[in-house]
């Protein structure tokens, strides 16, 4: 793998996502591009959900993505802006999650939230490094765990009222629900 592609891979997302198209004329990029077998640059457009289209008999490369003739509508953020504010999010939904076991631990002393706690804010944390890279795993990761934790802690929240842990919690797992389905659905 050529050291320019991730920065060649992050420009053109940037670039598809306020249009249609980008056409390579770099020559640092066509360089980096040319460099790879045809069949290296067609799983490289592939897993960014892009094809190539040649031009000129093949000296120009354009990509657009696979669904290139359904375009994004003007103002909505791109979906590698939706991949890093989910990114974001779970790092901090997962920091938070290992804060309130120690909490709930040092408070209570109760052994399964620190246990509980530190296990799904490990794996909140694990998700979200997986992005983008891995985007199936990452959200998949994100999206079971903040079901679980919805699970738990939204009944708690209406059975007692209270706002801290279940309230908190119970927000917290919601909007990571949310944020893990908006990332896979805006790719």
């Amino acid at each position: 793998m050529h050291n320019d592609l991730p920065a060649l891979a992050a420009k053109i997302g940037e670039r598809l996502s306020i249009s249609s198209e980008y056409l390579v004329t770099q020559p640092a990029e066509l360089r980096v591009l040319r460099d790879m077998s045809e069949d290296e640059l067609r799983e490289f457009a592939k897993s960014h959900g892009w094809r190539i289209i040649r031009r000129l008999g093949g000296r120009q490369i354009a990509l657009r993505y696979s669904n290139a003739g359904q375009q994004r509508p003007v103002g909505l953020p791109s979906g590698a802006f939706q991949m890093e504010a989910a990114k974001i999010y779970f790092i901090i939904f997962g920091l938070l999650t290992i804060a309130g076991g120690i909490v709930g631990y040092v408070k209570a002393g109760s052994t399964a939230s620190i246990i509980a706690g530190a296990i799904t804010g490990v794996l909140l944390l694990v998700a979200a490094f997986l992005l983008p890279e891995h985007r199936v795993a990452g959200l998949a990761t994100a999206l079971i765990i903040s079901v679980l934790l919805a699970g738990q802690f939204v009944p708690k929240f209406f059975r007692t009222g209270r706002i801290m842990p279940a309230g908190m919690m119970s927000v917290l797992s919601v909007i990571g629900i949310i944020a893990a389905i908006v990332a896979w659905v805006r790719k």
